[in-house]
Order: C-alpha cells, then sequence, then structure tokens
C-alpha cells in the first residue's frame, strides 16, 4: 500500500490486510476493496464483535434474517455488511492480526526487559 506515512504491515492474505501507523496511532483495515481507519480500542471492539457471531448457527439457520450479518461497532465510521463467507474470512484476517499485534508486543516486551538488564 503506497502513502505518504510509512505503514508496517501486520498481516495480510488473499482477503485483505491490516497495517498499522504509528504516527497516528491507527490501525488501517483493507477489506472487500474498502480501508478503514480505527483507533486501536475500535479494532479491537471490531474484532470482539465479529468474534461474538456464531457463524455456525448463522450455516444452519433457513432464515432469511441469516443470510447476512451487520457489524457496526463505535469508533468505527463503517457499517460492514457480510455474507457467511466474508465473515468467515474476515474472522481470520482479524484474528491472525490481532495474534501478530500481540506476538510483536510480547517481543519488544521481552527485548526491552532484556536490554535494560
Amino acid at each position: 500500500m503506497q502513502t505518504a506515512t510509512p505503514l508496517a504491515e501486520i498481516f495480510t492474505s488473499k482477503a485483505g490486510a491490516v497495517y498499522q501507523c504509528d504516527r497516528r496511532n491507527r490501525v488501517l483495515v483493507n477489506f472487500a476493496g474498502q480501508l478503514t481507519v480505527l483507533k486501536i480500542d475500535a479494532f479491537l471492539r471490531l474484532k470482539r464483535a465479529v468474534d461474538s457471531i456464531d457463524l455456525e448457527e448463522m450455516a444452519a439457520s433457513t432464515a432469511r434474517s441469516s443470510d447476512f450479518e451487520l457489524i457496526s461497532v463505535c469508533g468505527c465510521e463503517r457499517c460492514y455488511v457480510l455474507t457467511l463467507p466474508e465473515l468467515y474470512v474476515f474472522k481470520e484476517l482479524l484474528g491472525q492480526a490481532k495474534f501478530a499485534m500481540s506476538l510483536n508486543s510480547m517481543l519488544h516486551e521481552c527485548l526491552h526487559t532484556e536490554l535494560a538488564s
């Protein structure tokens, strides 16, 4: 992704990508051809909202209302309207990005502790 501000790539898949802007302390989620800029806490709320959706129940339901899921969280300008397959890959994208962020945080913590000793 080309921007004036350097972005750190957190996680990329065929479905999209998640980047981090250290200068503005934001996470950029590129999914379904749209870019959403989020504060870290809004990103975590979005991940929790997506994780709370029961994909198995959605797949098993015959109700028309189960064909799509509407996801909107405080701090996010975008309202996601996703189908089951889109939800599956979005959930994976957000989960892997969160894992990479947590791992990076742990590594920095370990290195900082080791260098301080």
